[in-house]
């Protein structure tokens, strides 16, 4: 039962935005200004907080980042390359069901369910606050792959494609900018001054309601979305990317961080991490790219509704093995 009551309230919190977005109470703007008001504020803020009062050793598990980010790329890989075999599509589906089988929810799910789970282990939200940025890792080189299949005309030559990916993925990206800020205080010893300290985890307290409610909000618009169109939608095709997402990976990232020898802190949540649904992300990059926008969007909606029963059982697993 603890695993349930510590699900169960996240997913409350996104069943709530969706209903307040049916019901028009709010503008229809709401969940995109606050989803903006989480990434571009709230949540590098609650990293700069969690980061800086990190010590050095808290950053030094080298098996965590080959087990959240290698499996990512094995099942980025996989979804790839099934794709391609059976569903024969071309490289712009298939890379989207990379991302699909790859790219976790971490932030605006991972981050609460771990909070709930484990609260005031600082160290927990540590772990959970790192693996809330691997994602980048595969929605950057799908991201990339996708503007080169749009053509060079997407970035342009030599100095000016190299002053985009700088602008998109470094100067323009507050949570990692954030992050290495986070990591600079965390190294060097100093941490933030005490007062900032505070006012940050108060904007940082405010992170985990909104990515929720948010995340509400945009799940409608995505069933929406994949209601569009039935075309291709194969209930084959979605339990694969289900199976994969939700089963397969969080076992991979288990197994990697298990041979790596990491403490089982860091395997449980980064186990758990992993297990969550498909990042929103795939969706948007689906419909910008025009490539299967709908059945990104069913993806998404499917696999962070069904998220709420793959997280429960691996809580249910890491704490019978003694890593929760």
């Amino acid at each position: 039962m603890e695993a349930f009551y510590a699900v169960l309230p996240v997913f409350l919190l996104i069943a709530v935005g969706a209903a307040v977005h049916m019901t028009d109470v709010l503008p229809e703007n709401t969940g995109a200004a606050m989803g903006l008001y989480v990434l571009k504020l709230a949540l590098p803020v609650l990293m700069l907080h969690i980061l800086s009062g990190a010590s050095r050793l808290d950053l030094a598990h080298g098996g965590f980042w080959l087990g959240v980010i290698g499996a990512q790329m094995l099942c980025y890989l996989l979804g790839y390359a099934v794709d391609r075999l059976f569903s024969r599509r071309g490289t712009g589906p298939a890379i989207i069901s990379g991302l699909a089988c790859s790219a976790s929810n971490t932030a605006f799910v991972g981050l609460p369910i771990v909070a709930g789970l484990l609260p005031g282990n600082h160290e927990a939200m540590v772990v959970a606050g790192l693996a809330a940025l691997t994602p980048n890792v595969v929605v950057i080189m799908a991201q990339i792959r996708m503007d080169c299949l749009a053509g060079s005309a997407a970035w342009g030559d030599g100095r000016g494609r190299i002053w985009k990916l700088l602008r998109l993925f470094l100067l323009g990206n507050p949570l990692l900018l954030a992050t290495l800020a986070g990591l600079a205080l965390a190294c060097s010893g100093l941490g933030l001054w005490q007062p900032l300290d505070h006012a940050a985890a108060l904007i940082g307290s405010t992170a985990a309601p909104c990515m929720l409610l948010a995340l509400g909000f945009d799940l409608r618009q995505k069933l929406v979305l994949a209601l569009r169109r039935n075309g291709g939608h194969t209930v084959i095709r979605q339990a694969w990317l289900l199976l994969c997402k939700l089963g397969i990976h969080p076992l991979i990232c288990w197994g990697i961080m298990h041979l790596a020898g990491l403490p089982s802190l860091w395997l449980g949540v980064g186990v758990l991490m992993s297990a969550t649904g498909t990042a929103l992300v795939a969706s948007v990059l689906a419909e910008v790219y025009s490539a299967v926008p709908e059945e990104a969007a069913l993806t998404a909606v499917l696999s962070n509704a069904a998220s709420m029963v793959s997280l429960m059982l691996f809580i249910f697993l890491l704490q019978g093995a003694g890593c929760l």
